[in-house]
């Protein structure tokens, strides 16, 4: 099965990713439309499909098996594209990194598939952050004797 057969299930991925935040702009719009474009598939039927996307509705682990006999190379490709749509935006946004790892282990890609595309942090220092911050100053010192 060709891309060209699943450009709406791929359409769909990326919209997911342009909606995982609650905002769709119109420089996500314009991101999906020309990743469409340049891979052969924006036509006025996926013009009616972007227009009536409803996030509420959307599967992510149901669109991803249209993925599913892909080789780990393509599916990787895949979290590219949304990646870039994440990127559109100029804002990190935890939403848009917790679709991004939905997306990774619905098409059953590895952890390591993520590496340099998703926010990491580091519980061992956000605990010595918290550790530093919740000390109490030091008693103040008694008052001098008379």
């Amino acid at each position: 099965m060709s891309l060209h057969d699943r450009i709406g299930p791929l359409c769909d991925l990326l919209l997911g990713a342009a909606f995982a935040d609650d905002v769709f702009e119109d420089r996500e719009r314009e991101e999906v439309r020309g990743m469409l474009e340049d891979l052969g598939g924006l036509d006025a039927e996926i013009e009616k499909r972007i227009d009536a996307f409803v996030p509420t509705e959307f599967d992510v682990a149901a669109t991803a098996k249209a993925f599913a006999s892909d080789s780990e190379d393509d599916r990787r490709k895949i979290l590219f594209l949304i990646a870039a749509i994440n990127d559109a935006d100029d804002e990190v946004d935890f939403a848009e990194d917790e679709y991004l790892r939905a997306v990774a282990k619905a098409l059953a890609l590895p952890d390591s598939a993520l590496a340099g595309m998703t926010i990491d942090v580091e519980d061992d220092e956000i605990q010595i952050t918290f550790d530093e911050v919740r000390q109490a100053p030091p008693p103040p010192p008694p008052p001098p004797k008379k």
